[in-house]
């Protein structure tokens, strides 16, 4: 019977089939295998459990147990191999899909990767590594793939691989859709590889995160180009190398690459054209000069003719078509590149709406005389913002700057719409490239996300998601893994290759998966991988063996013994204290101090800690903290207070508004401010229009509310000249302009923190005192945000009940007593979760 006709028979309902065309079926299943289509297994799965529930539906038991790990891997529904009374066939074949000889992982179990491993000599790249180390093949135009081992510890793993992640999409949108539709990168737990196209010209960047305030800097003149995408990527872990010294960089020609694959294959060739010969490749010589080898990804290459060129299995694609297997990429897909898009698009949208406003402000600038640029505009103008042109942000100033208003229109506003403009451009191109990649019709972001969760389920490890999408991984490994380890073992067999040979700690399983297009059905094919580091592996060519193996030290890794033998911690802590004191021995003591990190990491890192924690305060040194604390929260009381006032306004927090102006204390010239300011914010609560309000203070016509008269009597009892002139020119300047002019000269924390001789107290000590401080509550409150987000769903939530579940610290940080580093990130937030950007009365960019 022709496939045609078999596909016929599948159309019919099993039980009209024929003896001949059950038998038919049976064997196309036979042949497919493991590339078992779903419609095939449900139909067979539902003749056996309706025709022949009581005898083996093949005779031959592997058949039978691989239809039932397909069925339960495709989502059908199948018994759970509980032991019982029920000893039919199936029920029996369920019960062998427990065996972990046949369906349990091919994987040798996963050590504990602590401080000795990672220190080891004897091994660079390990998969469970929590250094990451990365090997950058580059030619004269830069650089071609990466390829970075480890696991990394969690706060440098999500960086590297939201950034490695961005950079396949943009790799992906930029290429040619005539050139290929496989996706070459790899995303997995431990490893990453991400290659460079040739196509694309326009600039590029990367963006930092919205939600949890990631960034990627982007060199100057970086193009948008595969290769300058890819340059960004380096880019970053060189970064976090130099910052951390978590991450390894190392630079390799990428022709050496190319010149080393090749003789692998060559090798592998050979063996087979001499099955009577073994041809061993040795790990190069330590002492010698190329002791600092490449380290390369290779796919394991047979031995034998006849066979192809590597190790590798079909499976049907159908395993991503599960219920199952679609709630985890839809959480991927929503928390990484959804959220990568939206994150560029924010960036975007808030470029453009401050170039709309400096050019505004530009233009009324420009336009007005030079009598009412005196009436209208404040002689100097306070900088609080400054625009970081390596990585596009806006930065709020620690300490505001003082800039002739001439000067700063005239120089630092053109500047800053140039450089914004320039942004916008690559952020629009950014966004084209994200959502190119995302919506092709080869989908490379599904491709990345099925590479990643195959090679998860494989080596039974789990990937670093959100919570939602690691429960769904569970679910989807514990329904796809045993059929997948068993199919492999299957295969295995058929061609006397040792499981031990592929399935190694340092074998990864690479994807080439296509999803269906309207010309060409999905596929999926699965080949491992090995790592090969030419100055710590050994390759063994054996055309017996019928693969080419790899071995390196991580093959012969053991559980560290729980009795520490050889010198202990504190012996060789004492000897590193006399190199120490040794003039002239840095480079001796560097090489100690490594290998006592290596004999005794724990005991040395403890000893280290130790040495650098700082002392507790003496009862007279915290009273006299506490003292230049005070000093400086009463000095900096005004503007502090002021700032405060002026974010609660701004998100119509008018009763907070108003108790942070109550708390002041200041000099009677800065008090009129402070009660000018609660006079608007007064006007804001009774709910009077912002372009009402100037007018009405201006000239104090009837409809203000009786605070607000009140706050313009003590603003006039306070410093009349100032208040008087500034309700003259109110009206005319607007409120926004009224607002920046009572912040206009007021003293910061530097020029106010002035000491206090009475209780010994300097200016530079109160300054310091207060800075720490800050840091302390900044640092405080990011980590209660971070905190307070990780209650939010995965979903989409209300914006009521993410408010309510954010709330408290949002409210901590945009109003409270240390408002600093963490509000811009704040504000932002805010805005995405209410869907409105709130007024910005007052707000001054920088330079």
């Amino acid at each position: 019977m022709r496939g045609d006709a078999v596909d016929e028979v599948l159309k019919r309902l099993p039980h009209t089939w024929t003896a001949g065309e059950a038998e038919q079926v049976r064997q196309r299943f036979r042949d497919s295998r493991p590339a078992v289509p779903k419609r095939l297994v449900s139909t067979l799965w539902q003749y056996w459990l309706q025709q022949c529930p009581d005898e083996p539906l093949f005779g031959d038991t592997e058949d039978d147990l691989a239809l039932v790990l397909h069925a339960r891997a495709l989502g059908l529904q199948v018994p759970g191999g509980d032991f019982g009374a029920d000893d039919s066939p199936v029920a029996r074949c369920a019960r062998r899909a427990r065996d972990s000889a046949e369906c349990g992982p091919l994987f040798p179990a996963p050590l504990t990767w602590g401080p000795k491993a990672a220190l080891a000599p004897q091994v660079r790249a390990a998969l469970p590594s929590s250094l990451l180390r990365a090997w950058v093949a580059g030619d004269e135009q830069g650089p071609v793939e990466v390829l970075v081992v480890g696991e990394g510890i969690a706060e440098i793993r999500q960086q590297v691989v939201q950034a490695a992640l961005t950079t396949c999409l943009r790799v992906n949108g930029l290429s040619d859709p005539e050139s290929g539709d496989f996706v070459g990168d790899h995303i997995g737990v431990g490893l990453i590889r991400v290659t460079a196209g040739l196509f694309g010209t326009q600039p590029s960047l990367d963006i930092p995160s919205v939600f949890r305030a990631r960034s990627v800097t982007v060199a100057d003149g970086a193009s948008s180009t595969a290769r300058g995408a890819l340059r960004d990527f380096v880019g970053l872990l060189r970064s976090l190398a130099h910052e951390t010294s978590l991450v390894e960089v190392t630079d390799v020609a990428y022709p050496d690459l190319v010149a080393y694959a090749q003789g692998l294959r060559a090798l592998a060739e050979r063996a087979a054209g001499e099955p009577d010969r073994a041809l061993l490749r040795p790990p190069r010589d330590m002492d010698g000069p190329e002791a600092v080898g490449l380290v390369s990804l290779q796919p394991y290459l047979r031995t034998a003719k006849g066979h192809g060129a590597t190790v590798g299995l079909e499976f049907s694609p159908d395993l991503f078509t599960t219920d199952t297997y679609l709630s985890i990429e839809q959480a991927h897909q929503r928390v990484l590149s959804q959220r990568l898009t939206m994150d560029a698009r924010l960036r975007r949208d808030q470029l453009e709406a401050e170039i709309k406003q400096l050019t505004a402000d530009l233009e009324a600038f420009t336009r007005a005389s030079v009598a009412e640029r005196r009436a209208l505009w404040p002689p100097t103008v306070l900088l609080v913002e400054r625009f970081d042109e390596p990585t596009g942000r806006t930065i709020r100033l620690t300490e505001p700057e003082e800039r002739e208003t001439e000067q700063y229109y005239e120089a630092n506003v053109p500047q800053l719409i140039s450089m914004r403009e320039k942004w916008a451009r690559r952020m629009g191109e950014l966004v084209e490239q994200l959502e190119t990649a995302v919506h092709r019709p080869h989908a490379p972001a599904r491709q990345v996300a099925a590479g990643r969760f195959i090679d998860a389920a494989l080596r039974d490890v789990a990937p670093d998601e959100s919570p939602a999408t690691e429960r769904a991984f569970q679910a989807w490994r514990k329904e796809v893994a045993p059929m997948l380890w068993f199919e492999w073992r299957c295969a295995l067999r058929r061609h006397r290759i040792a499981a031990a040979d592929v399935f190694t700690p340092h074998t990864v399983l690479i994807s080439r998966y296509l999803p269906p297009t309207a010309e060409d059905a999905a596929v999926l094919f699965i080949h491992p991988y090995t790592l090969v580091d030419t100055a710590r592996s050994a390759v063994l060519a054996d055309a017996e063996r019928a693969v080419l193996v790899v071995r390196d030290a991580t093959d012969h890794a053991e559980p560290a013994p729980s009795g520490a033998t050889g010198p202990t911690a504190q012996t060789l802590w004492d000897g590193l204290a006399r190199l120490a004191e040794k003039p002239d021995a840095e480079e001796e003591f560097g090489r100690s101090f490594l290998e006592a990190l290596r004999t005794q990491p724990s005991g040395i890192a403890r000893r280290m800690i130790e040495a650098l924690q700082p002392s507790e305060p003496t009862a007279a040194e915290a009273d006299a903290i506490e003292t230049a604390l005070r000093t400086a929260e009463r000095h900096t009381s005004v503007g502090e207070g002021m700032d405060r006032a002026l974010m609660a306004m701004r998100n119509e927090a008018f009763l907070t508004a108003g108790e942070c102006l109550d708390d002041l204390q200041a000099e009677p010239p800065w008090l009129a401010r402070a009660w000018l300011l609660r006079a608007v914010v007064e006007c804001r609560a009774a709910r009077l229009e912002s372009r009402e309000i100037p007018g009405l203070l201006g000239h104090q016509m009837p409809g203000l509310p009786d605070v607000a008269l009140r706050a313009l009597d003590e603003a006039g009892s306070a410093d009349e000249e100032f208040t008087r002139a500034w309700l003259e020119t109110l009206p005319e300047a607007g409120l926004d302009k009224g607002i920046r002019r009572l912040f206009q000269g007021l003293p910061r924390a530097r020029a106010s923190c002035k000491g206090d001789p009475l209780n010994k107290v300097s200016a530079e000590r109160e300054y310091a005192v207060w800075l720490f401080r800050r840091a302390v509550e900044n640092a405080r409150l990011a980590r209660q945000l971070d905190e307070a987000g990780e209650e939010l769903a995965e979903h989409q939530e209300a914006v009521d009940a993410a408010l309510a579940k954010l709330g408290r610290a949002l409210e901590e940080i945009l109003v409270g007593p240390y408002v600093g580093g963490s509000r811009g990130e704040a504000e932002e937030l805010f805005e995405v979760l209410s869907g409105q950007e709130p007024p910005r009365y007052g707000r001054v960019a920088g330079r």
